[in-house]
């Protein structure tokens, strides 16, 4: 041990003791991962018998240390778990070394801002959630909903669809989760605004994946971040904002389709499939389906993205709506086919190669 620390161990006044705790916080907190079973053990019962004594900041700093590592003593992070929350926060939002029973523990014992930080972990088990939602208010319920990575059992789930037809931002949240099963999605449709209406009836269908859904929540994040910029109607201008914007171009399609600018969604897959707009045109208007198909397999379309262009033309042209659905399977055969081909070549060079060994 550095001399420096042996004479402030041996010095008994509160300005000493809270050098000594800053010191030996950054002297093994630096690299945990290097210490034995028995520094660390050691290490640990300095900081908790110093940590009454400690500064704010110091333990704001240890706190940010031991958090993210899996070697951090279980009984100090007990110790900062309990801490005011700005402290308490790294430990209780990201700490692996948190057990099950520690979590629980916490649901009982700490204050309303503390329980907050814990609804939003991403790795709660179902019993805390369990917990969160029998103790938490109106806002860790809402944080709980719409927490999408982490479960909830079928009691809470029920729960909180009770009190969504009272709290529209939590009935917000809940809609938009992942595992939202059939008959949660029954219980919610009398609640919910027409679009959401749609989402969750195809939900009840099985039509929608987990990535749908999650990218039906992208969408409503890009209406608020990107929303302003959307107005822009000269389309390659908007384009450049979308990447500056890390903004895809199936989003984009799909948001110009939802606004129902039809004619700019033929004009962004036309600069992006390096087509002429009057070919393209022709082409969608016309009925062309292998133009509008290769273009879009160009551009780099996704299934869903090139659907609802499928279904905005056969809307704008008052066509029969299977006609986009028949547009809609061509491509996705057509995805599927270029893929097989890719695989094959994949496979015949790996045959080369191990012919040529």
């Amino acid at each position: 041990m550095p001399s420096s620390l042996i004479r402030l161990a041996k010095d008994e006044t509160a300005e000493a003791r809270q050098k000594l705790f800053a010191e030996v916080s950054r002297l093994v907190a630096t690299d945990l991962e290097d210490r034995s079973d028995s520094e660390l053990e050691l290490f640990a019962e300095v900081m908790l018998k110093l940590y009454g004594s400690s500064a704010t900041d110091d333990r704001l700093q240890l706190a940010q240390k031991l958090a993210p590592s899996t070697q951090s003593p279980a009984d100090l992070l007990r110790r900062i778990a309990r801490d005011e929350v700005k402290i308490a926060m790294p430990v209780l939002a990201e700490s692996q070394t948190l057990t099950r029973q520690d979590l629980l523990d916490l649901v009982e014992q700490v204050s309303e801002e503390h329980i907050q930080v814990l609804a939003r972990r991403k790795d709660l088990p179902v019993e805390v959630s369990d917990a969160l939602a029998a103790r938490g208010s109106a806002a860790v319920l809402r944080i709980l909903a719409a927490n999408k990575n982490t479960k909830l059992s079928r009691e809470t789930m029920g729960a909180l669809v009770k009190l969504a037809a009272e709290d529209e931002v939590l009935r917000a949240g809940l809609a938009q989760r992942s595992d939202l099963t059939p008959a949660v999605c029954q219980e919610l449709l009398p609640i919910v605004d027409d679009e959401t209406k749609k989402k969750l009836r195809n939900v009840i269908e099985g039509s929608l994946s987990k990535e749908q859904l999650d990218q039906i929540a992208r969408l409503k994040v890009l209406r608020k971040t990107f929303g302003e910029a959307l107005g822009n109607q000269d389309v390659g201008s908007l384009w450049r904002e979308a990447e500056r914007s890390a903004v895809t171009l199936d989003e984009l399609m799909i948001l110009l389709l939802q606004d129902g600018r039809f004619h700019h969604a033929i004009e962004l897959l036309g600069a992006r499939g390096r087509i002429a707009q009057s070919a393209l045109k022709d082409a969608m208007f016309n009925g062309k389906r292998d133009v509008v198909i290769r273009t879009a397999l160009k551009a780099g379309l996704d299934v869903p993205a090139f659907a609802l262009l499928a279904k905005a033309r056969c809307a704008h042209l008052k066509l029969p709506a299977a006609q986009g659905g028949e547009w809609t399977s061509a491509y996705a055969k057509q995805i599927a086919d270029a893929a097989k081909a890719r695989e094959g070549r994949c496979d015949d060079f790996q045959a080369r190669r191990r012919d040529k060994s």
